[in-house]
């Protein structure tokens, strides 16, 4: 719904009393396989549709009938169902087309905003209402929230990720993890700590940029810590419209150049962090020519730049790992990933880079490759070397680890 408003909301929550007219959802040529082919393009391995944002507005035919304060009880009549477009199911048009092109899928639903019941920071507010919305109860709202979660849980298949953006109120924890280990048990959850083992963590901002030494543990209290004994994994949510633009800003809103894709790329998955970009699919329920074309030239250049490496095997003895080249090549760059699924997972804590050179008057040296040093690794570490270098082989030194010598 908020794909409809004026481009300054970019979302009702900046507009807590906004209730867009139900007559303005109107994507008269909606395409899922659109949507999908630019997955493929940028080649995303899963996709999260947003279900309810913070309107309140729902893109499935929810069944959902609550009790008004008045004692009136109406449907959930907020929804495409009650819509110009009142045949459709978009979170299943939207599953469907993912699991025909082998794309894994998820869901985003806002616990803690809904405009059209008055809800802000997952509490009714106080006072007289604006026009269009409905009086409710705390207890009531909460109760639509779980039932409404059932309904995407246990109707859509399995989920690989459930997104909960700006996570849930503690009064509906018990409720929720209860739905979780009924429907979903296997899915990550995006603020999810506390509430699953499958927990992701946001990063923090939403600029595409991770610290460059990112943990993929987290204490007790869920901060990261690199001595943490809990998996979260860190999340790097950004957009491809500049400034931090959500929903689809008009054929004339500007897009970010691919260099600075690129750069978030390394910003983001080369420091051990999962990118998730949005799409912002446009008023006719299309994707964007010129947002697909940009996805499309970034993901040619992750599979143009890293789809072949030169090698690909690190040999290790002791804390001491090495990647030879079949014969002397310019290197600019070198991907390091830890085995996570060993006994020790990610347990390097300290490490650098030499290169093995082949020029000038150290034919045969091993040579430290600046600024080729760090603490983590973990999934991914993408190290950029500033200019091309060449080498015969790369010797990874491992000066500090845990839980038994690194395997890569």
């Amino acid at each position: 719904m908020a794909t409809y408003i004026p481009v300054e909301y970019d979302g009702c929550n900046r507009v807590p009393s906004l209730v867009p007219d139900i007559n303005l959802f109107y994507p008269d040529t909606v395409d899922t396989d659109n949507w999908v082919q630019t997955f493929v393009d940028t080649g995303a391995k899963y996709a999260i549709l947003v279900a309810k944002h913070n309107c309140g507005f729902a893109t499935w035919p929810t069944n959902v009938h609550f009790q008004l304060t008045t004692n009136e009880t109406i449907s959930y009549n907020y929804s495409v169902t009650y819509s110009p477009v009142s045949d459709t199911d978009y979170v299943d048009h939207f599953v469907d087309s993912c699991n025909q092109a082998g794309i894994k899928t998820g869901v985003y639903y806002s616990t803690i905003w809904n405009n059209w019941l008055n809800v802000r920071d997952a509490r009714v507010q106080p006072g007289p209402l604006a026009p269009g919305q409905m009086p409710i109860t705390q207890e009531t709202y909460e109760s639509i929230v779980l039932q409404q979660l059932e309904e995407l849980w246990s109707n859509y298949g399995p989920l690989l990720e459930i997104w909960f953006d700006g996570g849930y109120s503690q009064s509906l924890k018990a409720g929720i993890s209860m739905l979780v280990q009924k429907y979903q048990s296997h899915a990550s959850i995006f603020n999810g700590f506390g509430l699953t083992n499958n927990s992701i963590r946001n990063i923090g901002n939403e600029f595409g940029y991770a610290n460059e030494d990112t943990w993929l543990t987290v204490n007790d209290s869920g901060q990261e810590d690199p001595n943490g004994n809990r998996y979260s994994v860190p999340e790097c949510p950004t957009t491809l419209q500049v400034s931090d633009r959500w929903f689809y800003g008009g054929a004339d809103f500007p897009i970010r150049p691919l260099q600075e894709l690129v750069d978030t790329y390394h910003t983001t998955v080369g420091r051990n962090c999962k990118l998730v970009f949005d799409l912002a699919v446009g008023r006719d329920g299309l994707v964007d020519p010129k947002h697909a074309s940009r996805y499309k030239e970034f993901g040619d250049y992750i599979r143009g730049c890293y789809g072949t490496p030169l090698a690909s095997e690190f040999n290790c003895s002791g804390n001491i790992c090495i990647l030879r080249f079949p014969s002397t090549h310019l290197a600019d760059r070198v991907v390091i990933r830890e085995n996570l699924r060993s006994p020790s997972g990610a347990s390097i804590r300290q490490w650098s880079l030499d290169g093995l050179m082949m020029w000038g008057d150290c034919l045969g040296c091993w040579i430290p490759i600046p600024p080729a040093k760090g603490q983590s690794i973990g999934n991914k570490r993408i190290v950029l070397f500033g200019e091309a270098v060449l080498m015969q082989a790369i010797r990874l030194n491992v000066y500090s680890t845990v839980g038994g010598p690194p395997i890569l």
